[in-house]
């Protein structure tokens, strides 16, 4: 723990430890993602088909999500810094693990182990950035991490699918393995802890930092100037290498501390807002996850007969999806929640916020059905693309909506509701993407995806009830939380 607020650091060690994080994040992403695009060379070598080699995708997404209610507890009883080096070293050992796989079994176990480590930055991520900058700082930082996110899952398959073409899928890990080991060596090094327990009690802000993708926390007051500390660098370079126990988890002991942060989430899946939060980024995430296991099998063989590379190049049209709707999500659910609370006689409600989904309503179950359509009338694969594309805007769209409502309508349980909802995104996109491969053969690819737009519009449309009838669900449930 650290009793200076790491938000006082000098800049190049805050922006430093921000290249650790995003390093990591990008690293982690890319090495789940990335796969999909090798599952020609993988079924030549183990003899298998696409449908088993789903797996290698789907649990890791599922192990990433489950993460979550693991990494967090951690942290909060022995510091975030300790428990992020032993999540990189864990992520490095199953890297070099899948590396060396003889079998689909080891390299499944591997894919596991290794998405179970870096299920620890997708929590801990924004909450060491909401630790180590202000306010005015804190957008920069987090565009930054949200960069780093969706190139990953985006930009990493491209990088796969040259690598793996040109030199063969072992040499995509033995990639993943080099950058990690990098990632852990430099992060010794450039990573502070950012755990801040000050000697006096601070005040709190009254406003309390939200973000889509965060776990939420009280940031202490501090002079909003940030005047600067004189680095001690003796003293800094001795803290990395000093570890402890948390004040809470001292005072708790450690192992009934550790199991009541664990057990904490739980309940809020009673909450119809946290609820239905889950799905709906769920089924969002589950239909980008189906298209990119389903595209080697649906564009390998004729009359598209894409290589690798090609379905790497193919899976851009997923970060072009978000990059163009990046723009719009946030200060769209700003400006509607503005709008709505002036017509309300300027009293804000989180249900303000909700409006919003009207865009990712009409939009995103919208690109299922055209990728699903021109696929089986084996049109130009530039309009599929553009249908993936179109799905994968919802990335961007839903959370900025539903993980602010979520914050918004329970603030005192923002950081646990906003771990379940990640841990039960990844739960509900695992379950939809896991039966894709029968689904498909079942029903045909076209009615398929129609089927899942369906599934889309049906969860998204529960923003309707929740819309009317939040504020009455928040009265009954807010005094349990």
């Amino acid at each position: 723990m650290t009793d200076v607020d790491p938000r006082l650091l000098p800049n190049r060690v805050r922006w430093a430890a921000l290249f650790a994080v995003n390093l990591f994040v990008f690293m982690g992403n890319m090495y789940s993602s990335g796969l999909a695009t090798g599952f020609g060379s993988l079924a030549e070598y183990f003899h298998i088909g696409d449908s088993m080699l789903s797996g290698l995708v789907t649990y890791s997404v599922l192990s990433m999500g489950l993460a979550n209610l693991f990494w967090m507890p951690l942290a909060l009883c022995f510091g975030k810094r300790p428990i992020v080096l032993l999540a990189m070293a864990m992520f490095l050992g199953g890297c070099i693990w899948s590396s060396v796989a003889k079998d689909y079994n080891s390299l499944l176990g591997s894919r596991v182990f290794a998405s179970f480590g870096y299920g620890a930055i997708e929590s801990l991520g924004p909450s060491i950035l909401a630790d180590l900058f202000f306010e005015r700082n804190y957008a920069s930082a987090m565009a930054l991490y949200a960069a780093a996110l969706s190139g990953g899952s985006q930009i990493g398959p491209m990088i796969a699918g040259f690598l793996i073409e040109s030199k063969g899928w072992r040499w995509f890990f033995i990639l993943c393995s080099i950058l990690a080991a990098f990632n852990f060596v430099t992060a010794i090094f450039l990573l502070p802890e950012t755990t801040y327990e000050s000697e006096e009690e601070p005040e709190l802000f009254e406003d309390v930092e939200k973000d889509s993708h965060s776990h939420v926390e009280a940031v202490r007051v501090q002079s909003q100037g940030g005047d600067r500390l004189k680095m001690d660098y003796g003293a800094h370079w001795k803290g990395l290498f000093s570890f402890g126990i948390t004040k809470e988890a001292k005072e708790k002991g450690v192992i009934k501390h550790f199991a009541y942060l664990f057990l904490l989430p739980f309940p809020l899946l009673l909450v119809p807002g946290v609820l239905i939060a889950s799905l709906m980024y769920g089924v969002v995430l589950g239909g980008v996850v189906a298209v990119s296991t389903l595209a080697p099998e649906i564009f390998s063989p004729p009359p598209y007969l894409f290589t690798s590379s090609a379905l790497g190049l193919f899976s851009l049209s997923g970060f072009i999806g978000i990059i163009v709707a990046w723009p719009i999500a946030g200060p769209m659910t700003d400006f509607l929640s503005r709008w709505m609370r002036k017509r309300n006689n300027n009293v804000h409600q989180p249900e303000h916020r909700l409006p919003a989904l009207i865009l990712p309503f009409l939009v995103c179950p919208v690109g299922l059905v055209v990728f699903g359509y021109t696929i089986a009338h084996q049109q130009n694969y530039i309009r599929p693309a553009v249908g993936a594309a179109i799905s994968a805007a919802g990335l961007t769209l839903v959370p900025s909506v539903m993980l602010s409502y979520v914050v918004d309508a329970y603030p005192r349980v923002a950081g646990e509701a906003l771990v379940l909802v990640n841990t039960s995104k990844n739960v509900v996109a695992f379950g939809l993407a896991t039966g894709a491969y029968s689904w498909m053969e079942t029903s045909g690819v076209d009615t398929m995806f129609y089927e899942f737009a369906g599934v889309q519009w049906i969860v998204l449309a529960l923003a309707l009830p929740l819309y009317l009838a939040g504020p009455w669900l928040r009265a009954r449930t807010q005094s349990l939380f």
